[in-house]
């Protein structure tokens, strides 16, 4: 809470009693409401702990009276260390859970005190018994607060939550990692090129509801494969699955889509960072096929031609006029006292809209699309505050126009980006004149990723490009040394504009002296005053141009900063959200299918011995292990295709950024134009000074 405004939380003395009524800013108590509660989704969805807040990651205020509900979106927006994810990915082994002796035994392991663990236990189960479960969220909470035990630390979530940024790393001598599975040796092929074949090992007596035929292969030719997901390797990464295609991969050659390997013609330029502007993908073989003449096979599709998904187009300059919009500060502050908030006016010329919207909802939309769109550009937002010297400051003049700035700069990136224009978030955000508060509370609105739901094309693997992770890394190699000199950039031209404001005052200054010496030419040159007359008239010129020059200049200035210099910082933003969007890929990229891939093949050889036994089975044990198969090979078909629908994501996210160029060149031009009207008109001032003072006496 602050004491200076523009704060979000509510009066104390609305959140207590009820507890009925859940709103947006609602979050302590929230947290800690009965289970009977009926809902604590803003959008409709099934009540989660981890939709609980739309706030999760911008509410940097400690939540009191967590409750059990909490620990699962805790550390939602925490930056999660690779040891959690692999220790996840041991226990865990594919499912969703793991059970309260798993917990109990990794606590047991990890060398702490009994008394600790207890303390661990309820916080992380809220006291529950042994029968019961925890996800992922649970987990991760749980292997923080074992590092905060093993460092001595307080154990408690408001300490977990301190540490997001660096959460602890313990030490857990007693988990048993599996062993690495021996490489198998490779087939002999041409470099780049992984066959893959159908194997027909372990599939003799299981039908799992799809016929004789097992639709997703064996995993044993995966043995030895590379299955880093989005992470750049010197051996060729897996694109596919044997439980996605039984197909070889695509031949190496012009068959196949590459980015920046095909020479630039003569005025046809390349990209920022040395790749080629525009992509090719020629017809290759498809998921089902493993001929390369361009007939490729789908799924199962025998004598289909595949219909390649058309080569990206050339990135041109925009056609027409980009649709803008501006949001103005109103002068007076909403609310009570010690919560007030300012409010801004939001308009659009293109949409026929105005709007009013506090900070809070522009953060609220930032959050939501977060969670639709985690792999899209999504534009900054400038901070609510900033710390000088420990203390925050909200009431600056000065900064309140740079946030003012800030949130029309994010505001514009919305409506040019090609997606998240056309979301209904953004739309309503722009159009719907209710206040978003209320609005919030009757709308119904789905935040899922933008993926789920969707079902893969069975040319979109193939369509796109072999070489697209060397793009990813070289795109991402440029855009974080480009989004530091852009910084940099900024810094430089905010100290030209204030230093031409200096030399705009000391004019004003020089004037005015010059000024006040022609009250005292009279006395100075007393002996003979009669060309006093024609040499106060010449100073006076002086100071009258020097006064326009400082006119000149203070206009000069206020261009720079309305103008080149908030070009520079939409670029920057830009910049930095792309260089921010490749950071959440390899946070929210990450599967699994690797240890699905032996828990199926595991599972094949159980299913294979209790089919040897015939009638001593136990009833029901065999139909428990095909299950178990078929839903591990869903979660394989479900990760591959969001893995692919990533790729391609991420891939149209760096050809619309391709746009930049433009706006590059557009924030260039108008500069030097407006340097060239600006030197004129000092030539001008000067050349009329010249003329002023061409009648001052001079000698003989």
């Amino acid at each position: 809470m602050s004491l200076f405004g523009d704060d979000d939380a509510a009066p104390p003395s609305s959140r207590s009693g009820g507890g009925a009524k859940s709103t947006l800013f609602d979050n302590d108590d929230a947290a800690g409401a009965p289970a009977t509660k009926t809902s604590s989704s803003m959008f409709g969805d099934p009540a989660s702990p981890e939709d609980s807040s739309p706030w999760a990651g911008f509410t940097p205020k400690k939540k009191a009276g967590r409750g059990v509900g909490m620990v699962k979106s805790l550390l939602a927006d925490a930056r999660i260390p690779e040891f959690y994810v692999d220790t996840w990915d041991t226990l865990a082994a594919g499912r969703s859970t793991i059970t309260g002796p798993e917990v109990r035994g990794l606590l047991g392991g990890s060398e702490i005190g009994k008394q600790q663990q207890d303390r661990i236990w309820q916080l992380v189960t809220g006291g529950a018994g042994e029968g019961t479960s925890i996800g992922r969220g649970e987990f991760n909470v749980l292997l923080a607060l074992i590092g905060l035990a093993q460092e001595g630390e307080e154990l408690s979530l408001d300490a977990v939550d301190e540490r997001k940024t660096k959460l602890p790393t313990p030490s857990l001598p007693g988990l048993k990692k599996a062993a690495p599975e021996p490489p198998a040796t490779p087939q002999q092929s041409r470099p780049g090129v992984q066959s893959i074949e159908p194997s027909t090992a372990g599939a003799k007596g299981f039908s799992g509801g799809f016929g004789d035929a097992d639709p997703w292969g064996s995993p044993d030719v995966h043995k030895g494969h590379n299955h880093a997901n989005g992470v750049s390797s010197a051996q060729p990464q897996r694109t596919t699955s044997t439980f996605t295609t039984t197909a070889a991969a695509p031949s190496e050659g012009n068959g196949n889509g590459v980015y920046g390997d095909v020479p630039s013609s003569a005025g046809d330029p390349g990209s920022s960072w040395g790749a080629n502007n525009s992509y090719t993908a020629p017809s290759a073989a498809g998921f089902g096929g493993a001929d390369g003449d361009g007939d490729g096979e789908g799924f199962g599709d025998e004598g289909v031609p595949s219909t390649r998904r058309s080569a990206a187009p050339r990135q041109t300059a925009s056609k027409g006029a980009e649709e803008t919009v501006t949001v103005a500060m109103l002068e007076e502050k909403e609310g009570m006292f010690l919560f007030q908030h300012r409010n801004y006016e939001v308009s659009s010329i293109r949409r026929n809209s105005k709007v009013i919207r506090r900070y809070s909802d522009f953060v609220w939309l930032l959050d939501c699309l977060h969670k639709r769109y985690p792999f899209r550009q999504l534009p900054l937002l400038p901070p609510k505050r900033v710390a000088i010297n420990g203390n925050h400051i909200a009431a600056d003049g000065l900064f309140i126009e740079k946030r003012r700035r800030g949130l029309a700069r994010f505001a514009n990136a919305l409506v040019r980006h090609p997606v998240l224009r056309e979301e209904q978030l953004v739309v309503m955000f722009l159009t719907v004149p209710t206040e978003l508060a209320v609005w919030r509370k009757q709308a119904t609105i789905s935040v899922q990723e933008e993926f789920v739901g969707r079902s893969l094309p069975p040319n979109l693997e193939d369509s796109l490009p072999q070489n697209l992770q060397d793009t990813f890394e070289t795109v991402r190699s440029g855009v974080r040394r480009s989004a530091d000199l852009y910084i940099n950039l900024c810094t430089l031209l905010e100290r030209l504009c204030k230093r031409k404001e200096a030399i705009s005052a000391e004019y004003g200054r020089f004037a005015l002296n010059l000024t006040s010496i022609t009250e005292t030419t009279t006395d100075m040159f007393a002996i003979d005053t009669n060309d006093v007359p024609l040499l106060n008239e010449g100073i006076k010129a002086t100071a009258k141009y020097l006064g326009t020059s400082q006119a000149l200049l203070d206009d000069e200035s206020r261009a720079w900063d309305e103008g080149y210099l908030e070009d520079l910082k939409s670029i920057r933003d830009g910049l930095v959200s792309l260089r921010d969007l490749f950071e959440r890929r390899d946070r929210l990229s990450r599967d699994n299918i690797p240890q699905l891939e032996k828990r199926i093949s595991s599972n094949e050889s159980k299913l294979q011995t209790i089919k040897s036994k015939g009638d001593a089975a136990k009833p029901g044990e065999a139909e428990k292990v095909e299950t178990a198969i078929t839903t591990d090979k869903q979660s394989i078909v479900s990760q591959h295709a969001r893995g692919i629908f990533i790729k391609e994501c991420v891939r149209d996210e760096v050809v619309t950024f391709q746009q930049m160029i433009w706006r590059i060149s557009r924030a260039h031009q108008e500069w030097a134009s407006e340097r060239v009207k600006y030197a004129e008109l000092q030539a001008d001032c000067w050349r009329a000074l010249v003329d002023g003072v061409e009648g001052m006496p001079v000698g003989e």
